[in-house]
């Protein structure tokens, strides 16, 4: 394994880095990482509802979009993120959209530091039941030499040290539905940093945690420590400058929609917008905090043109796999998200 120093805090530079390293290295990987005060959006969420706009402007907030699914988080030099890159091939493929298994080394880092951390629900860490660390996960397919096509697995997350919490609340906009429906009664009560759970004998900052967790990494799986070079960091910045700083992939079309419906899953939220045109399904966008195996684009392209009733959507929607595109929905719950 192949440990990665990335000493940016670069928000652009770091989240396009994960996309260079996905795409060009062949082996497993993993880096830790941190960013100065950014929000980063979900792969498929919607900037505009996802965001407080006004307060992160007012407040120097960057704002990025990552290529995985999950929810909107917020990221500052009180949070240290982690990046696990994995090619699958045999028993790997058991570890696609499997949270637990690459969150197993941060929680035994934790828990050797006398930190009662935990994996709960789809994809959370917490302590007594509070939140530090959300997870997501996507798959980058690509052909070999032989043209078969090769999978690889990128897993990052998220972990609150020493966060600035009054802007983690005030940058995000929180769905009070979603938070309803997990019993909590505010952002601020259902989240925690690690550093007030540490005992007093290892209390210690920011920095000497990211050191303690490289170390403790590093060690583990033997890793070889490498730092990006001058070609690396070239074709890195470019790939930041070009996608992750541009309008388009941050907030999209600025189409008006005329039918948009809402729902909360157990597997995420989604949520649906389309135009209709001589009764059929146009320009449709759907956006949620979801996770799944395949780009949400393909099922977009694939509906669109359908005509809007549900004897054709559900004909339409019986040919394919929704689970591959929105882990854990079926066609029923999607069917009627366009009715």
């Amino acid at each position: 394994m192949i440990y990665i120093k990335n000493n940016s805090t670069n928000p652009y530079f770091n989240l396009a880095s994960e996309e260079y390293i996905l795409k060009k290295f062949n082996d497993d990987v993993t880096m830790l990482w941190q960013n100065k005060a950014t929000v980063v959006l979900g792969k498929n969420q919607n900037a505009y509802a996802e965001i407080n706009l006004d307060y992160v402007g007012k407040n120097n907030i960057s704002v990025t979009r990552r290529l995985t699914g999950g929810g909107c988080v917020f990221h500052d030099l009180g949070n240290i993120n982690f990046s696990f890159f994995s090619p699958v091939s045999g028993n790997k493929s058991k570890n696609i959209l499997n949270f637990e298994h690459f969150t197993e080394p941060i929680i035994d880092a934790l828990k050797n530091l006398g930190v009662n951390a935990e994996f709960k629900g789809r994809n959370d860490l917490v302590i007594d039941g509070m939140k530090f660390s959300g997870n997501a996960q996507c798959v980058y397919k690509t052909p070999n030499v032989s043209g078969d096509m090769t999978e690889k697995i990128l897993h990052h997350g998220t972990i609150l040290f020493n966060a600035d919490m009054a802007h983690l609340a005030g940058a995000l906009n929180v769905d009070e539905e979603k938070i309803k429906s997990k019993g909590i009664k505010s952002v601020k009560s259902r989240v925690t940093n690690v550093y007030s759970h540490l005992p007093d004998e290892n209390k210690m900052q920011t920095a000497e945690f990211m050191q303690y967790l490289e170390d403790y990494i590093i060690k583990k799986n033997n890793c070889e420590a490498v730092n990006f070079d001058e070609n690396d960091v070239k074709e890195i910045q470019n790939l930041a400058d070009n996608k992750y700083k541009s309008k388009d992939f941050l907030y999209g079309s600025s189409i008006k929609y005329s039918f948009a419906k809402k729902k909360h899953f157990e597997f995420g939220t989604v949520e649906i917008y389309f135009n209709a045109e001589k009764s059929k399904i146009k320009d449709l966008k759907i956006f949620g905090d979801f996770f799944g195996r395949i780009n949400i684009g393909e099922l977009e392209d694939y509906l669109n043109g359908t005509p809007h009733n549900s004897d054709d959507l559900k004909e339409k929607l019986s040919k394919i796999n929704v689970s591959l595109y929105i882990n854990g929905a079926d066609n029923d719950n999607i069917l009627k998200m366009f009715l």
